[in-house]
């Protein structure tokens, strides 16, 4: 299985999101634009791995959600990977709740590397990926790009997804999801009077 760990994109900001990409296929060219419906901020890519993995790492990243506390996080202004003379990723940044999300992919990382997993290749990047280019040189409005999407949602979980590439486009199917702050909220509950 093709697994990766993520935040999925909130509903009410897919709609604006698929809104931005609409304004985008109409004049763009050369980009592979984004299911807005599958949208999601990436903590930690796995790559193909056995199902003996997932057990593996369940109780990891069940101490790990139980960690953090859920929070806000807002999009904001956008940007290209690697660089916008030679744009390859098209994408909106996190404003709020930056810091925690970091800190999140942090923890996430942390937990599938003592489960086994190598270490990424780049440090990880608060993102939305939007597009991706696929015949350079692309065409797009960049100053459309840097305005970027205002919204924000709340996150209180994160999902481990199983990814199947297709013709058409990837399709994304959810295998576990974990909610943020259950064991804290709990100990809280049971020391309440």
């Amino acid at each position: 299985m093709r697994l990766f760990l993520a935040v999925a994109l909130a509903a009410e900001l897919q709609s604006k999101v698929g809104a931005l990409i609409d304004q985008f296929s109409a004049t763009s060219k050369g980009v592979k634009w984004i299911d807005p419906c599958q949208a999601h901020f990436t903590l930690f890519f796995l790559g193909e791995q056995p199902r003996s993995l997932v057990a593996r790492l369940d109780s990891l990243l069940k101490t790990e959600a139980a960690a953090h506390r859920p929070f806000l996080l807002s999009l904001g202004q956008g940007g290209v990977f690697p660089a916008w003379q030679n744009p390859r990723v098209l994408w909106l940044g996190v404003e709020q709740g930056r810091a925690e999300l970091m800190a999140l992919a942090a923890g996430v990382t942390a937990a599938c590397l003592q489960s086994g997993l190598p270490k990424p290749d780049r440090p990880f990047a608060p993102h939305l990926t939007l597009g991706r280019v696929k015949k350079p040189p692309a065409v797009f409005d960049q100053r459309l790009l840097q305005r970027g999407v205002t919204g924000e949602m709340r996150v209180d979980g994160f999902t481990l997804f199983a990814s199947e590439l297709r013709p058409q486009g990837p399709l994304y199917r959810e295998l576990v999801t974990y909610p943020l702050g259950i064991a804290g909220e709990k100990e809280l509950h049971n020391s309440l009077p």
